[in-house]
């Protein structure tokens, strides 16, 4: 429960801490956050040159046929990938004892006491 403390002050101070100007600048295209911001960092008041400011244009949502079309094939190839990996894994750790006995690597679960199996 202690590890969680020094975790809650990261999260906590990330989310106060402002965006970097660049990200903002480039990705999200918000001139006057930027001059906000570098106004805070810098104490020195910044105005926005407003012929310069340029609107982002993702208009798409989430859950909508555009997002499926642009991103689709990447996000069912990610969770594909990833659930056969999760197969793989699991079935491997659940079934790892039966696979062992079965080919002799290990004795069978009925004469195997407790410190053989930990050996």
């Amino acid at each position: 429960m202690f590890g969680a403390i020094p975790v809650a002050m990261t999260f906590y101070s990330r989310m106060k801490m402002p965006k970097a100007a660049k990200y903002i600048a480039i990705v999200a295209k918000d001139a006057k956050q930027v001059a906000a911001d570098m106004s805070k960092v810098l104490q020195v008041e910044i105005e926005v040159e407003p012929g310069k400011v340029e609107k982002s244009c993702n208009s798409f949502g989430l859950f909508s046929k555009e997002f499926l079309h642009r991103h689709g094939h990447h996000l069912l190839g990610t969770t594909s990938t990833l659930f056969l990996l999760d197969i793989a894994f699991y079935s491997q750790n659940l079934f790892q004892k039966d696979i062992f006995s079965a080919i002799g690597w290990i004795p069978v679960a009925n004469i195997m006491n407790a410190i053989k199996e930990v050996f």
